[in-house]
């Protein structure tokens, strides 16, 4: 029995230990060093929400139970707003300034990009990457859709964004693109 106990002690630790050390599967996004602020954000340089826009990421959510927030995990929150997954003042810092008008609102109004989630969690993220804002459930499928974006329109991550990204999916083991 004493055996046993040592065995299943052992393994736990590992596990524990792996916790901090295993640094989660690539993401295949480009790094930069740190994220620097470009002067000239302004949210209208993205142009306005396309009219079917905000229906379609609703629906694409709904379930028999009501709307599905990704960010909190639960059903019909009291107040919904449409979030950027990859914010667009972050966007624009790590290289949107440099895009036609015509990408930043294919950016703004991606369906990739866009999610109808909770008020409260979208305003508590605001324009925050990863390192500084994680959502209280689903991190791991928040993670890999950043990265998704971030690889659609070719933008580098912070690598202590990166970082943080890689460890909420350390024990996820589904296949990059499944």
């Amino acid at each position: 029995m004493k055996h046993y106990y040592l065995a299943g002690l052992c393994a736990v630790s590992a596990l524990w230990a792996l916790n901090f050390w295993a640094p989660g599967p690539p993401l295949g996004v480009s790094t930069t060093p740190e994220r620097v602020r470009i002067l000239g954000y302004d949210r209208e340089l993205f142009g306005g929400w396309l009219p079917s826009t905000k229906d379609t990421v609703r629906a694409a959510q709904t379930t028999p139970m009501g709307l599905a927030d990704p960010y909190s995990g639960l059903h019909n929150p009291p107040a919904v707003e449409i979030d950027h997954v990859f914010p667009l003042s972050a966007a624009w810092d790590m290289g949107a300034w440099g895009w036609d008008n015509k990408r930043k609102a294919k950016f703004a109004n991606d369906p990739l990009n866009l999610v109808a989630t909770d008020k409260a969690l979208n305003q508590a993220k605001s324009d925050s990457l990863p390192s500084e804002w994680l959502p209280p459930a689903n991190r791991c499928d928040y993670s890999r859709r950043l990265a998704a974006v971030a690889r659609k329109y070719d933008l580098p991550l912070p690598a202590a964004d990166v970082r943080t990204m890689r460890r909420q999916c350390r024990f996820d083991f589904r296949l990059p693109n499944g």
